[in-house]
C-alpha cells in the first residue's frame, strides 16, 4: 500500500483544544485514504494562527521525505493562503494530495490558490468601496457595518447549504472537478448568489468552502 503523513491545521488555540474544524478534516482525509488504499504512517496537528513559522507544516513535509510517502491535507487552504506559500510547497520534491480535490496536479493546485486569493482580494475591496459609499452618505459605521457583513456571511451560507443536495447529486454522476461543476450549473440555469451571474470555477470553489 501507498504511504502517507497527514497534516492538520486549525487556526486558533481555542479550536485545537475543542476539535472544532479537526475532526471534519480527520474524516475527509481517513475516507480519502481508506478508499485509495494509503497507509496513513502519521499526522501533524497544528494550531496556527498566522501564515508564518510553520513548524508543523515544516515537519510534515521532512517526515514525507524520510518515510517515502506523500503529504495529504484535506483541503488546499490547510496548506496556506496565498500564492507565493503554495508555489514553495508544490516546487518541493514532496508529492501533495489534497483531499477534497484529488484530481489536482500540481499545476492546478496552483491555479487554485491564485483564484482563491484573488477572490479574498475582490471581496476586501468590493468591501471597502462599499463601506466607503456608505460613509459617503452619512452612514454610521462600526455596529452596522459589521451587522451587515454577518447578515451577508449567513445569506451566502444558506445559499451554499440549499445548493448542497444538487451539488452531492452531481459529483454523484462524475462532475468532480469545479469546471466541469461551473459548466453544468450554467447548463442547467441554476442561479448564482448574484442575481443575472454565471458559475465559474472561483465561484464553485468558494460555494463549496462555505459548506465546510
Amino acid at each position: 500500500m501507498k504511504q502517507a503523513i497527514a497534516y492538520y491545521r486549525v487556526s486558533t488555540v481555542r479550536q485545537g483544544r475543542s476539535g472544532l474544524g479537526l475532526e471534519a478534516q480527520e474524516q475527509v482525509i481517513q475516507q480519502y485514504c481508506l478508499q485509495n488504499n494509503y497507509t496513513l504512517l502519521d499526522a501533524i496537528v497544528e494550531v496556527q494562527s498566522t501564515r508564518k513559522h510553520r513548524y508543523g507544516l515544516a515537519k510534515s513535509l521532512d517526515l514525507c521525505r524520510q518515510r517515502n510517502a506523500v503529504l495529504i491535507v484535506a483541503r488546499l487552504d490547510r496548506l496556506g493562503r496565498d500564492v507565493e506559500q503554495i508555489a514553495g510547497l508544490i516546487k518541493s520534491n514532496v508529492e501533495i494530495i489534497v483531499a477534497d480535490n484529488p484530481h489536482a496536479n500540481r499545476f492546478t493546485i496552483h491555479i487554485l490558490a491564485a483564484v482563491a486569493e484573488e477572490q479574498r482580494q475582490r471581496i476586501s475591496e468590493t468591501t471597502k468601496e462599499a463601506l466607503g459609499a456608505a460613509k459617503k452618505r452619512g452612514v454610521e459605521l462600526g455596529k452596522n457595518g459589521k451587522n451587515l457583513s454577518k447578515a451577508n456571511k449567513k445569506a451566502a451560507k444558506d445559499f451554499a447549504v440549499k445548493l448542497s443536495p444538487l451539488l452531492m447529486q452531481l459529483r454523484s454522476k462524475g462532475f468532480v472537478t469545479f469546471r466541469a461543476v461551473s459548466k453544468e450549473l450554467n447548463r442547467k440555469k441554476i442561479a448564482t448568489f448574484r442575481d443575472g451571474g454565471k458559475w465559474h470555477p472561483s465561484t464553485v470553489y468558494a460555494l463549496m468552502n462555505r459548506l465546510k
